[in-house]
């Protein structure tokens, strides 16, 4: 699954040349290390306004919810969209058909497990460039207040993440966030797409433009925080003959 990223650590013009949009915002924090169940803000392009880079929270909260007791409920449950049910569960069906978007990320976190033990992991692109992952959008409309709400859609692994997301949940498989080919980032904004044609597009990214490597712990005392440290290699001796036989 995808419940980790990082967005906004270069300046913001980056973005914008990237993917050909502006910022017209508040000032942006650079978050080196964002955990979705903490409902960041992320910066997301939408089919509705695709010149224009926006910040939504993260966790959708589908447009039936009717209290925010079942807003708070549901936003950790759907911090993700799973491609086989992307256009046929409730929480994500009518979204998945008609708002579209791009979520703008410089990489994403993941954990491997190996002797009882968990070791987070980096994934960038080899280039440094930032680049979008397939995401579904929300307003959800309570009173007067409107908020503006994302899922990032995940698919199977390409060999990388799997051999990364080696323990997922109950039931599960390894997954992966779907990362949108840039010659591809406008089809997936297109709403008028046939169902088939959405659903064809949600492939494993290819290997080779990806690159990986450990880093310090996400979560608890030995964490760095949001600060660049977390983004810096940090070699876990216990995984060097293991990943000297698969990479």
């Amino acid at each position: 699954m995808c419940y980790d990223i990082a967005y906004f650590t270069k300046k913001i013009k980056k973005y914008e040349e990237r993917f050909g949009v502006e910022y017209g915002g508040s000032e942006v924090i650079p978050m080196y290390h964002s955990s979705g169940f903490s409902h960041h803000p992320i910066p997301v392009v939408t089919n509705a306004a695709p010149q224009q880079l926006q910040q939504f929270i993260w966790g959708l909260i589908p447009f039936w919810v009717k209290d925010l007791a079942g807003a708070a409920k549901i936003q950790n449950r759907t911090l993700n969209a799973r491609d086989n049910t992307l256009l046929v569960k409730p929480s994500f069906r009518a979204a998945a058909r008609k708002r579209r978007c791009l979520v703008l990320v410089d990489g994403f976190y993941d954990h491997h497990w190996h002797n009882g033990k968990s070791y987070p992991f980096y994934i960038k692109m080899r280039n440094d460039e930032p680049f979008a992952l397939g995401g579904i959008w929300e307003a959800w409309t309570f009173g007067e207040e409107v908020r503006y709400t994302v899922a990032i859609v995940t698919t199977d692994p390409n060999e990388t993440l799997e051999y990364i997301h080696n323990k997922p949940a109950k039931s599960d498989t390894p997954r992966m966030p779907f990362i949108v080919p840039a010659d591809q980032e406008d089809q997936w904004l297109n709403i008028d797409l046939p169902d088939d044609d959405v659903q064809q597009m949600i492939l494993p990214f290819p290997d080779a433009p990806m690159a990986h490597y450990t880093v310090p712990r996400l979560r608890g005392k030995a964490s760095p925080g949001n600060s660049p440290e977390i983004m810096q290699h940090t070699p876990y001796p216990e995984l060097e003959d293991e990943q000297g036989t698969l990479f």
